[in-house]
């Protein structure tokens, strides 16, 4: 790639990846004085994102980050992000190469060798992974072609994934999607023929959260998708029954409580990026 800075997404390519990842994204910039600003929001499709010749830090509250030129251009951070509850602030300074991952519901569960939640102490961390992908992903290059950075992404998945199988967990998420947050525990006790406290627990140890944090992002983020791709057509109660509030009031509530904001004033403000349901809401901190 020979442009300056670039965004560009990518659907995945071999067919076993398709089924556990959404897409990935290639944010690159080569511009010392470069710099960006944005708040990202809970999704229940969680990223893994790696920063390549960059120094990164996360705040204490785990609502924020700082990108940095560093000084050691072999540098590899891997971040993994499970935003349930707020907006997360991030802080790009000077030039970075950044690849996201992003994953479809218990799709990184297929690329780790423990259950989530021995993998995580913190919603928002650095990671260590497996040396084998870590040796993939030094040979990827921003200078090379696009299609080549997929390739050398791709090879480095398929070197470390690892069949997930609970059957329980896919049913409960799926149902949980399906009904936009809105299903009961005791109806999905009943559909996964699975005690309540197991539940509690397999969501804690596969999702690291709990079922009524987990419904209420699906919720939160299926209503900011479907308002983001019909704005022009739509007004605030229209969205809110389509995303089974109870009402516009408690559609502007839940919200509020996220991004601070309420609807009518941020969505204006936040930009897809690419063709993916990647929406940021860039700010100007000059």
């Amino acid at each position: 790639m020979n442009q300056k800075n670039y965004l560009i997404t990518r659907r995945p390519k071999d067919n076993f990846l398709k089924k556990h990842i959404a897409y990935y994204y290639f944010h690159v910039s080569n511009d010392e004085e470069h710099s960006e600003a944005f708040y990202f929001y809970p999704n229940f499709m969680h990223a893994l994102t790696i920063y390549k010749g960059n120094d990164v830090e996360i705040d204490l509250d785990g609502k924020s980050s700082k990108v940095r030129t560093s000084a050691d251009t072999d540098k590899l951070t891997f971040l993994y992000c499970i935003n349930l509850k707020d907006k997360i602030h991030v802080d790009l300074q000077g030039t970075y190469h950044k690849i996201g991952i992003v994953f479809y519901p218990l799709g990184i569960n297929h690329f780790i060798d423990k259950p989530l939640n021995e993998f995580l102490s913190n919603s928002f961390q650095k990671l260590i992974m497996d040396t084998i992908f870590e040796e993939h992903i030094r040979t990827l290059k921003k200078e090379q072609p696009l299609e080549e950075q997929v390739e050398i992404l791709e090879s480095a998945l398929i070197a470390v994934m690892r069949p997930f199988e609970n059957k329980v967990m896919q049913r409960a998420v799926r149902e949980i999607i399906l009904s936009n947050g809105t299903i009961k525990v005791d109806a999905l006790e009943a559909i996964t023929f699975t005690a309540r406290k197991t539940l509690l627990r397999l969501f804690k140890k596969h999702l690291y959260a709990t079922i009524e944090d987990y419904k209420k992002m699906v919720m939160f983020r299926n209503s900011l998708n479907y308002a983001l791709q019909h704005q022009e057509m739509l007004n605030l109660t229209d969205i809110a029954l389509y995303s089974m509030y109870y009402d516009q009031s408690h559609f502007i509530r839940h919200f509020k409580s996220i991004t601070e904001e309420t609807p009518k004033t941020l969505l204006p403000k936040i930009v897809q990026i690419g063709n993916e349901d990647l929406y940021w809401h860039f700010i100007d901190e000059k």
